[in-house]
């Protein structure tokens, strides 16, 4: 099977269109991933994970009692808090878009966005 000129031409073109949606979305290849920490809907803290060196731990408190949150590296965790199931707690460390830890007690969000 031959090619012509023009089917030469006709693959270069659809080859050049493959990379249209780059000019219009932009190329992601290394997203923020950043950790909103809210408390009853309000945001409180933000986060940069992709960014964050190193380990750092804050408590927040609330009406209703006190978590410690503890950032280390990509990742955050709650790791101590004073309400009773402690939920937020055995979740563990979370570092990827769309992940949550909650803590229904103390109306503490934390999110991956």
């Amino acid at each position: 099977m031959k090619l012509s000129k023009r089917d030469v031409l006709l693959l270069l073109m659809l080859f050049a269109a493959s990379f249209l949606p780059l000019a219009f979305f932009g190329w992601n290849g290394n997203p923020v991933a950043r950790a909103v920490v809210s408390v009853d809907g309000e945001e409180v803290r933000t986060i940069a994970l992709t960014t964050h060196e190193g380990c750092e731990s804050f408590t927040i408190e609330t009406p209703d009692g006190w978590n410690t949150v503890t950032v280390d590296g990509h990742t955050i965790a709650v790791t101590d808090a004073d309400c009773h199931d402690k939920i937020c707690v055995k979740t563990g460390a979370i570092s990827q878009k769309g992940e949550v830890i909650a803590c229904l007690p103390h109306k503490l969000i934390i999110e991956i966005k």
